[in-house]
């Protein structure tokens, strides 16, 4: 892969970022029904996500990358735990228990944004490192 598609790559990060921050924003204003729709929506989006990243874990599991494959499963895992609990008290009625329920899912939502930034630093470590393997194998040929 040439540098300028890693670069590319990396590129959409923050264009995905920036949409997300978009939407946050734009859900400030939203209704409890349309709050509703948009974290299912967005669920559907990371699922989806989520199995893309599956099927390339898939792919490289007899190279390198199968560390990809244990990663994902880890975080497949937390999801699915996460979500269920809350689903399973999203619509408490119990106001007290409600708060409970919101100061989890914000947590689990500060949780997932350092794991984002976490991935981020790690994303832009392979691909420098990546370059740099790139120009040490074309001096190599010089």
């Amino acid at each position: 892969m040439q540098d300028t598609d890693l670069s590319s790559k990396f590129e959409k990060i923050s264009d995905r970022a920036k949409a997300a921050t978009d939407e946050l924003k734009a859900a400030g204003h939203s209704t409890r029904d349309g709050l509703k729709t948009d974290a299912d929506g967005a669920r559907d989006k990371a699922t989806a996500a989520a199995d893309q990243l599956k099927t390339k874990a898939d792919d490289a599991r007899d190279d390198a990358s199968s560390q990809w494959q244990t990663i994902r499963d880890s975080w497949h895992s937390h999801v699915a735990k996460a979500r269920k609990r809350v689903k399973d008290t999203a619509d408490t009625f119990d106001e007290r228990q409600a708060a409970l329920n919101a100061d989890l899912a914000e947590d689990y939502a500060y949780d997932a944004i350092d794991f984002a930034l976490n991935a981020i630093d790690e994303a832009e470590s392979a691909a420098l490192t990546a370059m740099y393997a790139r120009a040490s194998a074309v001096a190599q040929r010089a």
